[in-house]
């Protein structure tokens, strides 16, 4: 392969060379019949030396033509057997030059006897007699039309006022138009002897076009005959006008003019040279038909030879990479990924072949990757579908479009679907009736949020049983782009666990109940036996003694009152009133109170003051939980230390953060599990419930509030609410 190509490359350069050669001979001899006597054109020797290398140099070209395309279509050797595709591309390339060759051969031969038969069947003698006229005639035709349009024009302007200061616009307007009707490239209005009015076709250069003198003016307003002739790079500008009367002593004149090009003008001043010139080319009209059209012959037929043989050349160096090329490819499609094409060549093929080979191994390879692929997803599906079918939670996938795309069996259980087609439903007609209510709320508010995560309990009522359910949602993004790819619901029965965790709570609950009331009927009891003992004492300390009993039975009494109702608003939880609050603006109000109130705590504030003013709180309920922990931070302290309070809006979750800390002895890891348990307290007069309520607060507003220790020394409480 790379010998033929190295034959064809030398053939090529041999094409050109004779190519260049011959046209370089024709050239001097038609430069030579242009330079010497006619008689060298005419010279019979000449003549027959064109026309012998002419029919030579065609013969050779027509024999190696027809021997190609012989062997091209009954050869037998497998280096000139080619397919269809080279068959159709030398046809191509032979009809792409024979067509538009002889085409453009017969028409500019044609042209070529017409013009010059024209050219001298011309009447000398008449050009002669009007060569001489026409450079007098040409500037008074030029005059005599450009006052014709003038007068035609200023009819119009004095017939309907354009000249008017009212009318100027459709002055402007009509002048246009009259610029293009009648082809002239420039219009003047004077006013008097005042230019009003000046209109320019754009091809006129503003730094060369010069105002009328006043002369001119005066003369054109006068009526008298005038022409204004001003050479302009390119050519010359003429123009010429005629006045009216607009009223006894107004008086407007309106000039036209036309661009005249050089080369009409120089044209008009080389016809006389030429017409000299026309005498002495008759005598070589015969010789010059006969050179030109054996030019034409000869090109014509170095053109079809050229392209055919362009197109033989071209079709044996792309037919055998492409049949090969082929044939790989119909070996890959029918799976065999181990084909490999051998073929050498510095051409383009050679890469095209190279990259077709290492395609075919990262075929081989991927194909290799994507099977273990496969096998490695079928293992992994397999396991995934095993965990969610045998899982003790209900998973449901809801894609971005909100169809439901997977459903485990212990999800259906559970919400007790009966129909197995409930994938590709949406979500809101799956969870349409009025059990799923909270359900498809939720979902919706994971839809329209930016919360990555959600977590919420509900209570459901299905085939008259109560479900506890905790609901957790998750966004599922696109590994690849990171782009949202739907949700993940994860459903939890927490119904029997909650059951014993109420039930152990509220045992703990009895037992400290028991324990606070039973704490205040022993003084109760001591109170009224020292009555009975009292009865028989003397007024005074009968009296004395039962108003001492009586307060202290009042007293315990009272702190029994005060239990049961804080028991009561725990037992029935908070009430969430949601209103527009600002956290900021209820923190400045405490530390205000808080301030005056105690004058050894030191409170330092740090208020965000990107932090939304308006948020969809409880606010009443919201200081009620900072008013128990402010207190309780003071209480720690023994009312001498510092608070710290800090607010930061979180842009990323859209989260608002509230930390109150203090320097108290802190809160140990042990008493952090029991912290918002009901009645669990560090204080001795504390009941054990502030705390519990401001965690029941703080998860109906979907947040939540935890502890930490504070450095060095001291709890830090956070809070954290959507915005």
């Amino acid at each position: 392969m790379g010998q033929n190509n190295i034959r064809g490359i030398r053939l090529v350069i041999l094409g050109v060379a004779i190519f260049f050669v011959l046209y370089a001979f024709i050239r001097i001899f038609m430069n030579e019949s242009e330079n010497v006597s006619p008689l060298f054109v005419n010279s019979t020797t000449l003549i027959i030396a064109l026309w012998t290398i002419i029919i030579l140099f065609s013969l050779t070209f027509l024999f190696m033509l027809i021997r190609n395309i012989v062997k091209m279509y009954f050869g037998k050797s497998p280096e000139y057997a080619g397919g269809p595709f080279k068959k159709r591309l030398v046809f191509f390339f032979i009809a792409f030059s024979i067509v538009p060759t002889l085409l453009l051969f017969f028409f500019g031969t044609n042209l070529l006897n017409r013009g010059i038969e024209r050219w001298f069947n011309t009447d000398i003698d008449a050009i002669m007699r009007q060569a001489t006229e026409l450079e007098k005639s040409y500037y008074e035709k030029a005059k005599q039309e450009l006052r014709h349009f003038s007068d035609i024009i200023a009819s119009d302007v004095r017939n309907f006022r354009m000249y008017t200061y009212e009318n100027r616009i459709w002055l402007r307007n009509e002048m246009r138009k009259k610029m293009k009707e009648y082809r002239v490239d420039i219009i003047n209005i004077y006013d008097n002897h005042n230019e009003t009015f000046t209109l320019l076709n754009p091809i006129i250069s503003l730094q060369e076009y010069k105002n009328l003198p006043l002369e001119i003016v005066y003369r054109g307003l006068g009526s008298s005959d005038f022409m204004k002739v001003d050479s302009m790079k390119g050519g010359e500008l003429i123009r010429s006008g005629v006045a009216f009367d607009a009223s006894p002593n107004r008086r407007i004149l309106l000039i036209t003019g036309k661009f005249y090009p050089e080369d009409y003008i120089d044209n008009l001043k080389r016809l006389t040279a030429m017409v000299n010139r026309y005498t002495q080319l008759k005598s070589i009209k015969d010789p010059v038909k006969t050179t030109y059209l054996l030019l034409f012959i000869f090109i014509t037929i170095l053109i079809v030879f050229a392209a055919s043989w362009l197109g033989f050349y071209l079709a044996k160096g792309i037919s055998v990479p492409i049949e090969k090329l082929s044939a790989a490819a119909a070996e890959i499609t029918r799976g065999n990924l181990d084909v490999r094409i051998d073929y050498e060549s510095n051409d383009e093929f050679n890469s095209l072949v190279t990259e077709f080979n290492r395609m075919a191994a990262d075929l081989r390879e991927h194909r290799e990757k994507l099977n273990r692929r496969t096998m490695e997803l079928s293992q992994r599906r397999s396991l995934t579908e095993t965990i969610l079918k045998n899982i003790t939670s209900g998973v449901i996938a809801v894609s971005p479009e909100g169809e439901i795309a997977d459903i485990n069996p212990e999800a259906r259980r559970m919400l007790a679907f009966q129909s197995r087609f409930v994938e590709k439903k949406q979500f809101a007609e799956l969870f349409a009736d009025e059990p799923y209510q909270e359900i498809r709320a939720f979902i919706q508010k994971a839809f329209n949020s930016k919360f990555k995560i959600m977590e919420k309990e509900i209570d459901i009522k299905i085939r008259g049983r109560i479900l506890n359910l905790a609901m957790k949602i998750t966004q599922v993004r696109n590994p690849v782009n990171k782009k949202f790819a739907g949700i993940l619901l994860v459903l939890t029965d927490l119904t029997e666990l909650i059951r014993a965790q109420r039930l152990l709570v509220w045992r703990e609950v009895a037992k400290r109940i028991a324990h606070e009331i039973k704490n205040p009927l022993t003084p109760i009891q001591i109170s009224s036996q020292r009555i009975l003992k009292s009865l028989d004492l003397p007024d005074a300390k009968f009296r004395k003694v039962t108003e001492d009993s009586l307060h202290i039975i009042l007293q315990e009494l009272d702190s029994i009152s005060k239990l049961a109702e804080e028991f009561s608003n725990y037992a029935r939880l908070p009430k969430i009133q949601f209103t527009r609050g600002d956290i900021n603006l209820i923190l400045e109000k405490l530390v205000n109170v808080y301030s005056s109130i105690y004058a050894n705590v030191d409170f330092d504030v740090n208020l965000d003051v990107e932090m939304p003013i308006i948020m969809k709180i409880d606010t009443e309920q919201i200081k009620r939980i900072f008013v128990n922990i402010i207190d309780n931070a003071v209480d720690a302290m023994n009312k001498k230390g510092r608070v710290e309070i800090v607010t930061r809006y979180i842009k990323e979750s859209q989260f608002a953060r509230i930390e109150i800390a203090d320097e108290g002895p802190g809160i140990s890891d042990v008493d952090k599990l029991k912290l918002f348990t009901p009645y669990f307290s560090q204080k001795s007069t504390g009941t054990g419930l502030g705390l519990a309520i401001a965690h029941n607060i703080i998860e109906e507003h979907n947040g939540q509030i935890t502890v930490v220790d504070n450095s060095p020394h001291g709890s830090r409480f956070v809070i954290e609410i959507p915005a």
